[in-house]
């Protein structure tokens, strides 16, 4: 018979562990939801450069874009891209996000900072006065030139390029002007050269260019210098890209330029990161003096470390989620996919096994019992002496107290009735035997 009770055994009711595994996710998902920051801040911090430069236009513009979607942008003017990092690494003055040239950050990397990718080209613009046409560095040495204010980035490569040149030291005088005053002093004849950085939005450049009695120089060794410096690349500024009907330039420029690079910390939020990208796609996208239509933004020659999400903006163009729903809840989804997949994997087996462990958990409270009255039967059909009668019974009687006691789920009743029953089978086995075998029929 205890063959036959075990195979009555079967799992009706699981519903119970259904809802303790649901319980559980809830639970994850409560937690996931604290780690994953689902409500984004509307402030964004991000600092600018020198006056007249390119990333004070740059900055303006993120300024409108995102403030479309709400986010307040504050502008921090700063003397150049080393207080640009300065101030982005420190955290103390709270920027969340920056501009720095490739060509120019590596000496200041840190580990909490990381790039959402290379926006633009930004030529080193090289304007000079006198008669001679200048094709090269090493041909300023001994004049007066402007490289710059002191923590500025054109600074730290001017200075760089012009020793590489031996151009840096004496009788060269160097002057560590701003933009504004870099222009003046040119056109006021009071120092021969300027070296500035700058794309299209840069003022001090465009007005330099427009400006009478001055001209550019292009590097004859433009490719020679950028194996030199990884950082830059040999860049041409196109004959008539400036103005087609008077052809200016009059002839293809070569230029050397690092790329402007978006740094942000490690910890900003994703919402932000995600606004920032996709301001990034709508403003550096088309096509600029020295670069084609959709070359930018792009991950190309990255000092930091890039962040992970701006790999999938670049991979996969961002999610649909982003095209339907508010991006601080587009972005929640996008995070709690990517972190409920792995998740999953790992509570699948957890979940599929917890209502196995519920019912073994109901079921273990009335299998002893199970085997005690197995082994009762068994005794009687081996040994079924009348004189045993009385020590079956008071096991019986125990057996069926300590049942009465049993607290199972509602789902497992059925169950510890069945094993009222069996005792009752038994217990006419007892009756049977006290009573003797029943009479052959005469």
């Amino acid at each position: 018979m205890n063959r036959k009770i075990i195979a009555r055994l079967s799992p009706k009711a699981w519903t119970p562990g259904y809802v303790v595994s649901a319980c559980i996710t809830l639970a994850a998902i409560l937690l996931i939801a604290h780690f994953v920051r689902p409500i984004p801040p509307d402030t964004l911090t991000m600092t600018t450069g020198m006056e007249g430069g390119s990333f004070v236009a740059f900055a303006e513009r993120y300024r409108q874009v995102l403030a479309r979607d709400g986010i307040r942008v504050r502008l921090l003017p700063s003397s150049g891209m080393v207080e640009n990092l300065r101030l982005l690494s420190d955290g103390a003055h709270g920027v969340d996000a920056s501009f720095v040239q490739g060509a120019v950050g590596k000496g200041e990397l840190s580990t909490n900072l990381m790039s959402l990718g290379s926006l633009t080209y930004t030529p080193l613009w090289v304007f000079y006065r006198g008669e001679e046409t200048l094709d090269d560095l090493s041909q300023l040495r001994g004049r007066r030139i402007v490289i710059g204010p002191k923590g500025s980035g054109i600074q730290k490569l001017s200075m760089g390029l012009l020793r590489a040149v031996n151009a840096a030291a004496p009788p060269t005088v160097l002057y560590e002007y701003p933009y504004s005053s870099a222009v003046e002093a040119i056109l006021a004849g009071r120092v021969d050269a300027v070296m500035v950085f700058g794309s299209a939005d840069s003022q001090a450049v465009t007005k330099l260019l427009a400006a009478e009695g001055l001209k550019l120089m292009s590097f004859s060794q433009a490719e020679a210098y950028a194996r030199l410096f990884p950082a830059l690349s040999h860049v041409i500024l196109p004959r008539g890209v400036l103005n087609l009907p008077k052809r200016s330039p009059p002839a293809d420029i070569h230029l050397l330029s690092p790329t402007a690079n978006l740094i942000v910390r490690r910890n900003l939020h994703p919402a932000l990161v995600y606004l920032l990208l996709k301001a990034s796609l709508e403003i550096h996208s088309g096509a600029g003096w020295v670069h084609k239509a959709g070359e930018f933004p792009s991950l190309n020659k990255q000092d930091y470390s890039v962040s992970e999400q701006a790999e999938r903006f670049y991979r996969t163009g961002g999610s649909l989620l982003y095209h339907y729903l508010p991006f601080w809840a587009a972005t929640f989804i996008d995070r709690m996919i990517l972190v409920l997949i792995p998740l999953g994997i790992l509570l699948f087996p957890v979940i599929g096994i917890l209502p196995r462990i519920y019912t073994w958990r109901n079921r273990s409270k009335y299998y002893r019992w199970y085997r005690e009255l197995s082994h009762i039967e068994r005794e009687l059909l081996e040994d079924p002496q009348p004189e045993r009668i009385k020590g079956f019974r008071a096991d019986l009687e125990r057996i069926e107290r300590a049942v009465s006691g049993i607290r199972v789920s509602v789902g497992f009743y059925d169950q510890v009735f069945t094993l009222k029953e069996h005792i009752q089978m038994v217990r006419q086995k007892l009756l049977n035997l006290r009573n003797g075998p029943p009479e052959e029929p005469g």
